[in-house]
Formats: structure tokens, sequence, C-alpha cells
């Protein structure tokens, strides 16, 4: 039997040691509990869908495997007039660069699906980025643009994957509708799925390289277009400033980023209410805000506010209300509305020259509109809440032909900021709502 001497010096400095390990230890397992309870409380989330008001929705195709259906896919795109997003490998560009060129050439935007298809879930990040980078760099080589989004394999991440990936500069992007073509189901199987969940602003998962999907997508890409939906890329459906993504991924745009340049109200809810409305609408819409209203207008303002918004406007008074609406008009009518059906206007450059442009900056000839006076003011308190979206179930009063249009406003909205002075190309004067065969038939004759 060995016996060991240690003396008391040795032992203590073994004590140390051990003593030393086991605080090292304690300070390792509550960083790592730290980071969890972070972890939960501050997940980060990629795009799933975007909150907008103007139908568009952006097709996507993840392709990592095979190429059979590019052309076929490619000419049923064509034929829709939609524009989607192929999400490639850096695999599939090394066996496939023609398909990856003609998508690019067909006007489709192509995004980066990682190089290898990993699992990026818990992947070292160094990993993480070379793979991205390899990807990025063949996409690059074929079209000759570096992507700006990425979609992970899988659909799997971490908030290491998100915030790696957005350090790239590259905004990550997931899906709010899946097809379910991965599964392989029937035709109509996928063409009721996805009608049934797709709102404005979604993202839609399909899959380059299915028999199903090819067969799905005519039918699928007419029913969506006649129900209004408008075929976009995901960089033209996202927003890349003055955003925040809610928990379940929604993004949402922040219109208090622009409310410092315009004032409607003092109560900064309803402020903001006004803002959204002169940001979604177009001015024909604002006009109608004040005088009875169709039952869509109703479910597209309704569907601009979330439940602050709501009760803001429900809890706001008549006369509050009226001032917000009456400045919203005055500004919309100087600084412009941005909605989406893009009536014209002429913007002075302040040398006499005159552009006329849409709202979205592109050439386009407006419609004319009748401009009769404007009649008393009538509306009562019930019918603005409910024009605005506050109330969910239009009464009596504002579906009908509607004379009682506000007033201008009196009192001139308070701006900060200089004002680009803008007209239509023929005044949109805060006319009722036409409903009956005889005042469709007088605007016509108006118009001609």
């Amino acid at each position: 039997m060995l016996t060991y001497t240690v003396s008391k010096k040795k032992l203590l400095r073994i004590a140390i040691i051990v003593l030393s390990a086991l605080v090292i230890a304690g300070i390792i397992i509550m960083a790592v509990m730290s980071s969890m309870k972070v972890a939960a409380a501050d997940k980060r989330l990629p795009i799933y869908a975007v909150s907008r008001a103007d139908n568009k929705i952006a097709l996507t195709f993840d392709c990592a495997w095979g190429n059979s259906n590019t052309d076929l896919l490619l000419g049923l795109l064509k034929d829709a007039g939609a524009k989607a997003t192929f999400f490639v490998t850096g695999e599939f560009c090394d066996k496939y660069p023609e398909d990856v060129k003609k998508m690019y050439d067909a006007g489709h935007e192509i995004g980066n699906h990682s190089d290898s298809h990993p699992h990026v879930e818990g992947i070292n990040i160094n990993a993480l980025i070379e793979d991205t980078r390899k990807c990025s760099q063949k996409i690059k080589m074929i079209t000759g643009e570096d992507p700006k989004l990425y979609r992970a394999p899988y659909g799997e991440y971490d908030n290491n994957v998100v915030t790696t990936i957005e350090g790239m500069g590259m905004k990550m992007i997931q899906w709010s509708v899946d097809s379910i073509d991965w599964k392989e189901p029937e035709p109509d199987t996928i063409i009721k799925r996805v009608e049934k969940s797709t709102v404005s602003g979604s993202i839609l998962l399909f899959h380059n390289d299915l028999e199903n999907t090819a067969l799905a997508l005519p039918q699928l890409l007419t029913d969506l277009k006649q129900k209004g939906f408008i075929f976009a890329t995901v960089s033209d459906t996202v927003y890349y400033d003055s955003y925040h993504i809610d928990n379940n991924g929604l993004q949402i745009f922040d219109v208090t980023a622009l409310l410092p340049t315009v004032k409607y109200s003092d109560n900064v809810l309803l402020n903001e209410t006004m803002e959204i409305f002169r940001q979604n609408l177009t001015l024909q819409e604002i006009y109608d805000l004040s005088g009875g209203a169709t039952p869509q207008l109703l479910e597209r303002t309704g569907a601009l506010l979330d439940d602050a918004h709501k009760a803001a406007v429900e809890e706001a008074s008549f006369e509050e209300l009226k001032e917000a609406v009456q400045n919203l008009i005055t500004i919309a009518e100087r600084e412009g509305a941005s909605g989406n059906a893009g009536e014209t206007t002429v913007t002075t450059d302040g040398n006499g020259g005159e552009a006329p442009v849409t709202d979205n900056g592109s050439p386009e000839t407006a419609a004319t509109v009748p401009t009769p006076e404007d009649p008393a003011s009538t509306t009562t308190t019930e019918e603005i809440g409910s024009i605005i979206g506050a109330n969910t179930t239009p009464s009596e009063n504002q579906i009908k032909d509607g004379k009682g249009g506000l007033a201008a406003a009196t009192t001139a909205a308070e701006t900060t900021a200089p004002v680009t002075e803008a007209v239509t190309t023929q005044a949109l004067t805060r006319p009722p709502i036409i409903t009956t065969a005889a005042q469709t038939d007088a605007q016509a004759k108006q118009n001609k």
C-alpha cells in the first residue's frame, strides 16, 4: 500500500485550483442560463409576411435539386404576368447556371438559399458565413448582382443565424403560406390550401422541380389574379426602412417615422391613423372618407389599422374626428396620397415646369372625376367612426348613395417641413358616392 504525503502548502494550492475551477464553471453556467433567458425574451425572427394594404403578394420557389420544370414554370409565370423570387443554392448554380440566368433574364429575383443546403440551426458562425458567401458569389457570377435575400434550408434558424445573415446585409425570408407541394399532394389540394390562406402581404412557398406544382399553378395564378392580388418579387414586397417585425414574423411599416412632417390631431394615435390613411389610400378614397363609403372602402380602411388605432378612432369625439379628417384632406391635396390606384398629379418645380406622375412615380393618365359642389356636412359620429374602419359593421347610412362630405378644412393643418405643391390634372373635389344608374350616367356624360 502506497502512502502519499502532501504538504499543507501543496494542499492549499490544490484547494485553490479546485475552488477556482468551480467558480469558473459557475460563471459559465450562469452565462448560459442568462443567454437562454435573453434568447427567449428577444428571439430574432425572419420576415414571414408583410403588413400591406395594396394586395401585393410574393411568389417564391426554392431551388435545390432538379431543374426539369424551369422552362414550364417560367412560361406559366410569363402568361400570368407574374414576377417571382427563386431561392437557389450554390450547388444548383453549379449544376444549372443556364437555368438561373433564364430566371434572372425573365425579370425574376434570385435569392440565396445557402451553398450546400446544410442544417444551419446551431451551426458554427464562421461556417454559416462561409457557406452563405459561396452561394452569393456564385449567384453574382451568373447574374452580376449580389443577392439581397436569404432563405435558410429547411426553414431552420436561431438568433445567431438571423443576426449573422442581417449582418451580411441580407434580409432573411421565411413564408406565411406553405403550398406543401413538397409532400406531393394533388393539384387541387395545393390550390385550395394556398387560396384559403393568402392575404395582402403573404409570402408563398413553392418548389421548382415538382410536377404537381406546375399542374396547380395555371389555375392558382388565375384565381389569385381575379381576387385582385398583385404578384411581386420579395424585394418589391418587403420594407427596407422604418419597420419592425412582430412576434409572428409580420413585418410592419413604422408610420411614426414620417409623423414629424405633418400633424392632423393632438391625439397621437389619431394622428398616426390619418398618416396611415395618407400613405395607403388614394386621394379619391380620402375624399370618400368624409361622407358615406362603400363596404369595400370600409373593409380597406379597417384592414390598415391595429386595435390601438381603431380604439383611438372609437374614443375620439365627433369634433376631434372631423378636424382630423379635414386636415387629412388638406394635407393629401397638398402633399399627395400614396394609394396604389395612382391618381395623376402635376408637381411644380418652382420654375413653371410640370411633370404628370402617378402616386408611385410612373407616368400615367388619370381618369377624370366630376367636380360637384360640396354638400353640407351631415356626417354623424357613428358614420365617421365606421367609415375609417373603427366599427366592423357598416350602418345603413354608410352604404347609401351618400350626400354629406365634410367641407374643406377651415384651419390649415400644421406642418413642420416644406410642402411640395401638387394639384390633380382635374380637381378631385370630394364628390358624394355615386351609386344610382342615373347618377352614373350623369357622371359619364360630364367626363366626355
